[in-house]
């Protein structure tokens, strides 16, 4: 049987306070947890208290709730306003705004100690007071018999309380104000003794030469009484020495908060008293959201604190609070801002430990409809020296631990000359326990819960010695016995599953073995090698070793090291399945112009056709089928030809594993251009596609996207134009599989064009025309020569007068169109001296059916020549039968549609 063994090594102070005065917290807005003995939490919903930051509770020495307040108004257990429990001096506002300190000479009497702030002008300061509870008034429900004894005039936000000594059984309250407690910036901490007699209201002060003006921020002790730290919001973070006996706080020491968000709110000490936790956060007003704060640790044993800083959270979070608690956790509230929490905690799950180690757990408790504001219930850090007694494989200690049913538990403090023992479990006495050793052969769940240990000395005058342990008892996991079938494929060759041996992937059983997943299932070949733990190596290709089966052994190992034990049997199935063999499956390319054909096949098809009644996986190799590893995950499979495997199983056992053979069939790659036209003119486009196909289908694509099929042929003639596309296709397999590509085309419309205008200018030195053409077809245009040459232009430039034919051609071959124009000019002399060249001047390019009108002028306007219908017969230069001399003569010219010329022309002799 393996031993456990922790030994309860830290010697604490035990005071006569019992030790579960922390069970109970109520805070923010109605809010509450409750401590349990095994270390859990459990969220209370009952508390009536409402308030932004400070807050206390007290519970009696066996956990039961007495009262809460948040330093006005007083709660008793039964959550009823406490008699005379209105108008303490703390303040909503106040970020510790009370502490309660048990009276040392009575289990009845309790002090309540406030801090008041003020948050505006008409807001009185009461500072530093206390009030006095009485449990045993009002029927025990208690009565406050004393209210606001002044104890400073002025004050900080702060306070906190530790034990003074165990013999005298006294109490230190602290607080920072001034220096004589009435006004100026706060220098000075006040320790006031709670002793037997009451409490002590002259202080022992501590006064420093640095000032506080920002009042705001925690104070805390560690639980040994040895260290004090002070969070400043706007002055920063310090760390003190503290001595109990005395109550003086001296060597100030500045911890640097490198880095964003670095105003310190508050504070908190390890159980161990090596860490300090601080929550910081950012300069972003109070009222609003966009906040951000860290969670820092430093290291107090480090030679330099500041640079031992670990972030271990950042969030968008505002200010909150740190409070250790009795299971040796501390806790953080989280909020949005000074008036918006959240129903969550944080929590340091082991804040003994350095860094990321002390594991924090970001919005881990959930509060069940409270809502955590900026403050958590301080108490007497004493009550928490107890913590820290279980020591740990690494030497560390903790507060609560997890062991294995059936485990052998020992617990152990050091054996001290005539000491006297005192064990007991969840508060009942172990009457036969009385030594240094518990010893618990056998654990089980009975077992689990708080033990303490208090070790009287035999020098009445030295204090007894405080143990504590919270023990929590794990059931050993689950771990099934568990059956596996393989068949014998353990080699590519078909003919080889004949030997009784094959390969087994044992990381299948896992979840079989262990249904919780975060278990470490381990495989042993021999009971003698779980035992001196010889693990199988490589589980996922374990070979049996005896033929046809084999039992081997699997051991399962939860979070806490808690193992149990299950066999695995391995059989080998020593034949094939009787199911119908493996089938050929076809695809066609998916790319057909891509190198590599590859096809998808449908496997959901192929596993309900096939095996619709059993559990199928397909694999690439028939050895990955035997293993189960490297499983084809897409239900889509794009593949090349190839061959794949289908694992047939019923309930995870191997019934055999087929070939099935994957076909891609080439698809035909289409050559077709994108675009064809036809001439409406003459419709006569005839296309032809490739040959060597098995399928042609030619259809016509309507407007709303229906086909029409209009051939089957290798070869179509389309008359009109619009959208088409051609199919070609291949048939296989004596045409049940077909493979097809197809690719869709236009036919555009053109036509020879029509000559809609001609445009001329001119009887002028540079005659243009212009020939305006509609149609739908691209044209181009030539003057004088059905041959061309052809331009894209309609325009021409220079075109001698007379009369002319214009081409139009469709580029596309679907006709010329012709027309004749004419270009009128004149001529710009004449000789008309008998020699039979240039006898008469006249007009070029006018038609003799024109109706033209001529009229001829000397220079000073004398009409010489007129025709009123031109019949192109010339002027001969005379007047009157009479040759005119040698001169420039001007023409008037009256054109169709009021088109008139002037111009002028030369008469030689």
């Amino acid at each position: 049987m393996k031993k456990i063994c922790f030994i309860i090594i830290s010697l604490v102070f035990a005071i006569s306070y019992g030790q579960d005065e922390t069970t109970n917290w109520y805070f923010g807005k109605n809010a509450g947890l409750r401590f349990n003995k095994d270390g859990s939490v459990t969220e209370l919903t009952n508390g009536k208290i409402n308030t932004e930051e400070g807050c206390a509770s007290i519970s009696d020495k066996a956990g039961v709730l007495l009262f809460y307040t948040d330093g006005i108004t007083v709660y008793d257990r039964n959550h009823s306003v406490m008699q005379n429990g209105t108008g303490l001096y703390g303040d909503p506002s106040s970020t510790q705004s009370a502490i309660i300190v048990p009276a040392p000479a009575s289990d009845d009497v309790f002090f309540i100690f406030t801090v008041d702030t003020s948050i505006e002008e008409d807001d009185p300061n009461f500072g530093f007071n206390y009030s006095i509870v009485d449990i045993s008034e009002n029927n025990g429900i208690g009565a406050v018999t004393a209210k606001n004894i002044n104890l400073l005039q002025t004050c900080s936000e702060k306070i906190t309380a530790v034990v003074k000594n165990c013999s005298e059984e006294s109490v230190w309250v602290m607080t920072l104000s001034t220096v004589d407690g009435i006004n100026g910036l706060s220098d000075t901490f006040h320790a006031f003794e709670v002793n037997d007699q009451g409490v002590n209201q002259t202080s022992v002060k501590s006064t420093f030469s640095t000032t506080f003006g920002d009042q705001r921020g925690y104070l805390k002790l560690s639980s040994d009484g040895k260290k004090m730290a002070s969070a400043n919001e706007l002055d920063g973070l310090y760390l003190y020495d503290f001595n109990a006996e005395t109550g003086v706080v001296s060597n100030p020491e500045k911890i640097s908060i490198s880095g964003h968000y670095k105003n310190p709110y508050s504070v908190e000490f390890s159980p161990n008293n090596q860490y300090l936790y601080v929550h910081t956060h950012s300069d972003a007003p109070a009222m609003e959201t966009n906040h951000n704060s860290n969670l820092l640790q430093y290291d107090l044993f480090s030679s330099n604190i500041s640079q031992s800083k670990v972030v271990l959270h950042q969030s968008n979070n505002y200010r909150g609070a740190l409070q250790l608690g009795a299971n040796g956790k501390i806790y953080r509230t989280l909020t949005k801002s000074y008036i918006e929490g959240t129903q969550y905690l944080g929590v340091i799950d082991k804040p003994n430990l350095k860094g990321e180690a002390a594991d924090y757990q970001h919005n881990a408790i959930y509060l069940n409809g409270g809502i955590a504001m900026q403050g958590l219930p301080p108490f007497i850090q004493s009550f928490f020296a107890k913590k820290g007694l279980i020591k740990t494989a690494d030497g560390t200690t903790s507060t609560s631990a997890t062991f294995c049913d059936g485990k052998e538990l020992v617990l152990e403090a050091d054996e001290l000359p005539g000491a006297t023992y005192y064990w007991e479990h969840d508060g009942v006495p172990l009457m036969n326990e009385n030594n240094n050793i518990l010893r618990i052969e056998t654990l089980n769940q009975s077992h689990a819960g708080q033990y303490r240990l208090i070790i009287s000395q035999a020098d009445a005058t030295q204090c007894d010695i405080l143990g504590e342990a919270q023990i929590q008892i794990n059931e050993p996991p689950i771990a099934n016995n568990y059956s596996l079938t393989q068949c014998d494929i353990d080699d590519e060759n078909a003919n080889a599953s004949s030997d009784g041996f094959t390969y087994f992937n044992l990381d299948q059983t896992r979840n079989e073995i262990s249904p919780n997943q975060e278990n470490l299932v381990t495989f042993y070949r021999t009971l003698a090698d779980l035992e001196n733990n010889f693990p199988i190596e490589i589980t996922y290709e374990f070979r049996n070793e005896t033929v046809t089966n084999q039992t081997i052994y699997a051991k399962v190992t939860d979070s806490y090291g808690c193992t149990n034990e299950a066999e695995l049997a391995l059989e080998v199935s020593p034949s094939p399945s009787d199911l119908s063999t493996g089938a050929i499956y076809y695809s066609c390319t998916i790319d057909p112009s891509a190198t590599t054909a590859e096809g998808s096949f449908d496997l959901v098809n192929i596993k309900n056709a096939n095996y619709e009644s059993f559990d199928v996986v397909f694999y690439n190799s028939k050895i990955d089928a035997s293993l189960e590893i490297n499983p084809i995950l897409e239900n889509i499979y794009t593949s090349t030809s190839s061959i794949i495997y289908a694992r047939i199983e019923a309930t995870n056992q191997c019934l055999g594993v087929e070939a099935i053979e994957l076909v891609v069939n080439p698809t035909p790659v289409i050559n077709i251009d994108p675009e064809y036209l036809v001439c409406t003119n003459d419709p006569n486009l005839l296309l032809e596609a490739e040959t060597g196909f098995d399928i042609y289908a030619w259809y016509k694509i309507d407007e709303s996207n229906n086909e029409t099929l209009i051939s089957n042929a290798i070869t179509v003639a389309i008359v009109e134009p619009g959208n088409y596309r051609l199919e070609l296709g291949w048939s296989y397999v004596n045409g049940t599989e077909i493979c097809t590509n197809s690719s869709d085309f236009k036919v555009l419309p053109s036509n020879n064009a029509i000559i809609s205008e001609v445009e001329i200018e001119d009887l002028q030195e540079n005659n243009k025309l212009t020939i305006i053409a509609i149609g739908d077809g691209d044209y181009e245009f030539a003057i004088g020569d059905k041959n061309g040459p052809y331009t894209d232009s309609p325009e021409f430039d220079n075109v001698a007068p007379g009369k002319a034919k214009i081409y139009v051609r469709d580029k596309n071959g679907c006709g010329i169109t012709e027309e004749e124009v004419s270009v009128i000019g004149f001529q710009k002399f004449f000789t008309p001296n008998g020699d039979g060249v240039n006898e008469k001047w006249n007009l070029i390019g006018i038609p003799f059916d024109d109706e033209v009108s001529l009229s001829i002028y000397d220079r000073y306007g004398k009409l010489l020549h007129q025709v009123n219908r031109y019949a192109n017969e010339g002027w001969d230069g005379t007047f009157n039968n009479q040759p005119l001399p040698a001169a420039d003569y001007w023409f008037r010219v009256n054109l169709e549609a009021g088109r008139v010329y002037q111009g002028h022309f030369t008469l030689k002799r």
